[in-house]
């Protein structure tokens, strides 16, 4: 009391030694295939959360959590500069709900970020997620065909509405579709369970199309004869002397 304050020169308080990696800018969703938004960005810290600048660390990415089995794209490995990695060029290529990354490097604790979504890309192709099934003529296609509106990855486009047509593909047997042949796909799937073949034969395909989308031919798939009805001349009499 009654003296005057005083204030030190500066000085400063360096980060201790390199003890841990932490992401300092978490992965964002985005879609199958497109660079995963952030971008991420993984620091090395010391044990009291300081970046470590002198630090040039090999620093490894990788799937953690893994909801739709995708596999990550990218430069998988990158070294730190000035104590910061940050991977602008990572992807997965299938959709999901809630996966993670995971951060290592040699000697440090590693990290794991927080929880991301991928979506489907852009629609662009048909896929039979049903075949058809084997039936007898006249009765209903087993299965029953399923097409699925999808990205280039696989993944289902549940967004898509698309009127998708089916028709048949090798006709082994002449036989003409019956059924509704064309329908609006409904979360991106189309489910076709009215179709049914009036003629026998082996080998029968269904093509799918859609328009702006790549089609799809299904398996193969047989037709058996249906249950016995009558009788018919399959060779014809012919003229012939007393």
């Amino acid at each position: 009391i009654g003296l005057t304050t005083a204030t030190s020169s500066a000085f400063n308080i360096s980060a201790a030694a390199a003890i841990k990696v932490a992401f300092t800018t978490q992965p964002a969703s985005t879609n199958a295939g497109s660079a995963i938004a952030g971008p991420p960005s993984v620091t090395v810290q010391d044990n009291f959360g300081n970046t470590v600048t002198s630090s040039s660390a090999s620093i490894t990415i990788a799937i953690g959590n893994n909801p739709g089995g995708g596999s990550l794209s990218g430069t998988l490995t990158m070294n730190a500069t000035s104590g910061v990695a940050s991977f602008s060029n990572l992807s997965v290529n299938k959709s999901g709900a809630g996966y993670t990354l995971t951060a290592s490097a040699t000697g440090l604790t590693s990290a794991t970020s927080g929880g991301f979504n991928i979506a489907a890309g852009a629609a662009a192709k048909l896929a039979y997620t049903t075949a058809p099934g084997n039936s007898a003529a006249g009765n209903t296609i087993a299965g029953p065909p399923t097409v699925t509106v999808q990205d280039s990855f696989g993944n289902t486009v549940t967004s898509s509405t698309a009127s998708i047509t089916l028709a048949i593909g090798t006709n082994p047997g002449s036989g003409t579709l019956s059924g509704t042949t064309t329908k609006n796909a409904v979360l991106g799937v189309a489910n076709f369970n009215d179709l049914s073949v009036e003629k026998s034969g082996t080998g029968y395909t269904l093509a799918a199309s859609a328009t702006g989308l790549t089609g799809a031919t299904s398996s193969a798939f047989n037709v058996s004869a249906g249950a016995a009805n009558k009788l018919a001349f399959s060779v014809q009499p012919g003229n012939a002397g007393a």
